[in-house]
This record gives C-alpha cells, structure tokens and sequence, in this order.
C-alpha cells in the first residue's frame, strides 16, 4: 500500500471507529432527544410570549406543541424508524408556521420556517426519496400563498406592539439558523462516514485482488504490474525456502502454512519501505527493491535469510527452524525487468547447488 493510501485508509479507519463507537454509546439517540428537546423549549417560550403578546388562540395552539414534543420523548424509544418522528416534526413545524401567521401576520416572519424546513427535508438520510420533494411541494406553495395574502394587515386578526413582534423575529431567526446549522453538521459527519466507509471498502477489495490471502504479500499479477513500471535503478530478489516439503511431510500441511506467513512478515520487516515482496510461486518468494544497488541488495538480502534462520517456528510444542536461499540481481529502467528475473533466478538456483542458506548476487 502506498504511503498517502496508507495513511488515508487509517485515517479513514479512525474515524470509522469513533463514529461505529459513538453509536454504540446510542449518541445518535442523544441527537434526536437534543433536537426534540430544543424543539419543546422553543414551543414553552412561544407560549409565554404569545400569552403575554396577547394572543391567546396561539398560546393554547404552543401548549399543544408542547404535548406534540414530550409525546416524542415516550416514542423515541418505541419508533424504530426515528425519522419518522423527524418528518412528523416537520410537518409540525409547518403546521405552525402557517397558523402563527395566520393569527399574528407576517412581521415575526414565521414563514421562513417553511423555507428553512427545505434543505432539513433533503439532508435527512432518507430511503424513501419522494418525502423531501413532497415537503418542498407543500412549503414552497405555501410561503407564496401567504406572504401574498396576510401582505394586507387587515387580513391579520391580532395586532402585537412592534416590539413583541421584534422579539419573536429574533427568535425565529435564532432558531431557525440553529437547525440548519445542527441539522448540518450532523450531515457533514455522515456524509464524511460514508466517504470513508466506501473508500475503506474500495482498498480492502482491491487488496483483496492484489494480495495473497495466506502471506499478505502481494499476489504474482500485482507484483507483475510493479516490476512493469519501475522507473529507477533496481535490485530484484528471488527467495526460496530450503527443503520446504520436509516441513510439510514432517509438521503437516497447516504449519507449512503458517512458516509461509511467518516468512512472509519477516520478510515484510526487513525489506525497506519503498520495498515490495510478493508470493512468486509456492514457497517462494520475489522482493523488489527501488533505487538499491547489488551491494545494498546484498545486505537486505542477507538480512532476510539471518531473520528467518534465527526464527523459531513451533508445532506440536517442538520448536524448529528453516532457512533460504536467495538469488538477486541489479538492473536499470531500460534493461528488461523479465530478463533480470531470470538472472535472479538461476542464481537462486546455483545458491541451492552451493549449500543453501545464504544469497548468490554474481
């Protein structure tokens, strides 16, 4: 995995977990009841302002509300599907905006709720995608109809003071603003949670396709598709665990497996980061290494066979040890990389033939 990609994909894996974490802690319940709970203390101030404006018919219209609201506390728990309770909040809203205009006019300007409700509508993650087109088919229609009608005062049966009609602005204003802003950041986060979900998604399947399941190194067509385009001065490894079939025949096929793994990490530690190792075949196993030199090759190279010599494998409460042999090569971007495998290769080969164990280069 590149860097960038690698530090993406924590990243991303990060704050998957803080938000998998906070839904755990049910902060997504705490989301809904902060809303609602808002919504409650709003209505109660609506209540008192209106009883004090005078405006009775709307002070008893907010106690309604305000039993609409704490109603919602009981059935936040029982309603499975909680955006319901948001939508009939919605509606609520709605409901309220167009009978406060009604009652007082259009000073306190109540009907911008039926604007800001809009995006609200389109931000929920909702599966039923005709729900937000139908509330903006309502609001729109209706914030028309009564701007234009309830423009003439004499339309507006109660007449509150200017300044109780200032204050209720205000509050709206406030109000209004807050859900928006709540209503986004809630939006931003799951839009983000999402992102992060698909690009996680996307680099596990394309390891998937690109890594061998058992070693975790890349698979031969991955490492086919590297050795293609590296555009630097090289040194290309081949290695081979000595006398693997007597580990299978003695320890069994299932810790064979696991020397594959174990091999396979060691080599991943001891090869430098720019490096890339893969599962060639088998029990072997093919490192290229970026602007790296046969001298430098060499090293690594060496480094690799003392980790796995010193290694200790264990089945059966026995403890054992392997070893390998490795063949490298050094080439350039204009050599063909195909040709310097091969050189690799027999080199393998002739280290086999030399008692095993250690790196041929020459």
């Amino acid at each position: 995995m590149d860097t960038y990609v690698k530090e993406q994909y924590n990243k991303d894996i990060q704050f998957i977990q803080k938000i998998d974490g906070m839904m755990e802690r049910r902060l997504d319940h705490t989301a809904y009841v902060f809303a609602f709970a808002a919504c409650l203390l709003a209505h109660l101030l609506y209540v008192i302002l209106f009883a004090l404006a005078g405006v009775k018919a709307m002070a008893l219209f907010n106690v309604g509300s305000v039993v609409f609201y704490i109603l919602t506390f009981f059935l936040i728990n029982a309603v499975k599907n909680k955006l319901s309770l948001v939508y009939a909040t919605i509606f609520e809203i709605m409901l309220h905006a167009t009978v406060a205009t009604a009652f007082v006019g259009l000073e306190p300007n109540f009907t911008m709720f039926l604007l800001m409700l809009i995006p609200l509508a389109f931000l929920m993650p909702n599966k039923n995608k005709y729900v937000p087109f139908i509330i903006l088919l309502i609001s729109v229609p209706l914030y028309g109809v009564l701007n234009y009608y309830y423009n003439d005062a004499s339309h507006v049966p109660n007449e509150m003071t200017k300044a109780f009609e200032n204050v209720f602005y205000i509050i709206n204003f406030i109000s209004g603003s807050a859900v928006l802003i709540y209503i986004s950041i809630i939006f931003s986060l799951m839009n983000r949670y999402l992102e992060s979900r698909l690009r996680v998604q996307t680099e596990q399947l394309r390891q998937m396709a690109s890594t061998d399941p058992l070693t975790k190194l890349y698979n031969r067509r991955e490492m086919q598709s590297r050795l293609n385009n590296i555009s630097t001065d090289y040194v290309v490894g081949i290695g081979d665990i000595d006398d693997f079939k007597k580990v299978n025949d003695t320890y069994g096929h299932e810790t064979g497996d696991v020397v594959l793994s174990q091999v396979a990490s060691l080599m991943s530690e001891t090869i430098p980061e720019a490096a890339s190792a893969a599962r060639w075949g088998g029990e072997e196993f093919l490192f290229l290494i970026p602007d790296c030199d046969i001298e430098k090759g060499k090293k690594y190279a060496d480094s690799i066979i003392d980790a796995i010599r010193s290694h200790k494998f264990e089945s059966g409460g026995r403890e054992f040890s392997v070893t390998m042999t490795i063949g490298i090569c050094s080439g350039s971007a204009e050599d063909d990389i195909y040709k310097i495998i091969n050189i690799a290769d027999s080199r393998l080969y002739k280290g086999k033939h030399n008692g095993k164990a250690h790196t041929e280069f020459e």
